[in-house]
């Protein structure tokens, strides 16, 4: 398993490098106002970045992290932040009525599916590793 640990780090950099980037540009929610209140698109939008630049760092440090069992904990906690990062809008934040809007066109299937790939690939490689770890 010493050949893939450098690859599921860096799979991981750049899903949430997609991520952090795709948020800031083509899936970022207007930031519209309605009777002087900001949206919940809004603030569902700023909720990705923030959690974004986490994961990023997680995926970061986890390409050169030595340690077998600190690698274990980063993809734990990469793969539910991927999880958390999929349920951010619409579940956890609501988003505004209107489907045509971009923070439902695009916001809420592009985070869910960038999540629930950062938790598909965290998860399927922590797994991997306690099987490792069981056979030794």
């Amino acid at each position: 398993m010493d050949k893939a640990k450098p690859l599921v780090g860096i799979a991981l950099t750049i899903l949430s490098t997609l991520l952090l980037i795709g948020v800031l540009t083509f899936a970022a929610p207007c930031d519209a106002h309605n009777a002087g209140m900001v949206g919940t698109c809004l603030w569902a939008g700023r909720t990705v970045l923030g959690v974004s630049i986490v994961t990023l760092l997680l995926s970061v440090v986890r390409i050169f992290e030595r340690d077998e069992g600190e690698r274990r904990g980063l993809d734990l906690g990469i793969a539910l932040v991927g999880a958390l990062v999929a349920c951010i809008p619409g579940v956890l934040i609501n988003l505004c009525a209107d489907p045509a809007m971009v923070c439902n066109g695009v916001l809420r299937p592009f985070c869910m599916a960038l999540g629930i790939s950062l938790a598909l690939v965290g998860g399927a490689d922590l797994v991997m590793r306690l099987l490792s770890l069981r056979k030794a």
